[in-house]
């Protein structure tokens, strides 16, 4: 479990070192705070086209919307269960105006060099589209012409046999987008590798991350029990995860933030 005390700790340090972004999420989720509030400073980062850039997605500061800035605030907007409103209305729109007739969309963003960013961006993004559809199906959106073209794309594209942290977008797709059988034992197989991958990579917390939470239901107790122990070994005195990128310490307060909502809304821990 993790006490009083840590929650303090973990408070304080989410609010001297997160976002507004992250200060009204922790405000929300555990004092009863007002959801408008973080709609309000999620807006902040949303552009006139209806997409998302401006930092969002904190090593990527160009104010260009983004494919890691829709599925940025598509994973926010699942975890406050907003499906209509026009904050999507209008990401929606911007998506299907930026999806190619490839199925994905371009990636960097035309103006990403003339703002700071880490080096990796500079590499195509393409499978963001396949974590950007499996929201769309959590959201109950419907359009056919979208899914057509994000499944053309995704048949061209190699699922990758060895799981990286980073390769989430293929199983996240699979597990909510399969289309026949093939898809499924695909993703049965996937399944059976998960733990091992976990375990593999326990620094990065996985299961209670952004990027993995979508299986919690899909693994056995003790997994998520190991994991969980883990996570909580994780909580430093200061009140901050420690994470496997001590040269990007800006993630701390967003990952141990995610850690805590993720744990909450799946009932794992009671706070």
């Amino acid at each position: 479990m993790i006490n009083q005390n840590q929650i303090k700790k973990i408070k304080d340090f989410i609010f001297k070192n997160g976002r507004l972004l992250e200060r009204r999420l922790y405000s929300f989720f555990f004092e009863n705070g007002n959801k408008d509030d973080v709609i309000k400073a999620l807006v902040g980062y949303q552009n006139s086209d209806g997409g998302f850039g401006n930092g969002i997605e904190p090593d990527l500061l160009c104010p260009d919307s983004t494919a890691i800035g829709a599925e940025t605030a598509l994973y926010i907007l699942d975890l406050l269960e907003i499906t209509q409103d026009d904050i999507v209305d209008n990401l929606v729109k911007w998506i299907l105006t930026a999806q190619n007739n490839d199925g994905y969309i371009e990636h960097p963003p035309k103006n990403m060099l003339y703002y700071p960013f880490q080096p990796w961006w500079k590499n195509p993004d393409n499978i963001r589209i396949l974590g950007i559809a499996a929201f769309f199906k959590k959201l109950n959106y419907k359009n056919d012409q979208f899914f057509r073209k994000v499944n053309i794309f995704f048949l061209k594209t190699k699922t990758p046999e060895d799981i990286q942290v980073y390769s989430y977008p293929y199983f996240v797709y699979l597990k909510y987008c399969s289309n026949d059988d093939h898809d499924k034992n695909i993703f049965l197989d996937f399944l059976q590798r998960f733990p091992t991958f976990l375990e593999k990579n326990k620094i990065h917390y996985p299961l209670f991350s952004r990027y993995w939470f979508h299986f919690i239901d899909d693994v056995k107790e003790e997994v998520i029990k190991n994991e969980l122990d883990f996570f909580i070994s994780g909580i430093q005195e200061d009140g901050g995860l420690k994470i496997a990128f001590e040269d990007l310490p800006w993630w701390r307060p967003i990952f141990t933030l995610d850690g805590l909502i993720i744990l909450k809304k799946f009932n794992i821990i009671d706070f």
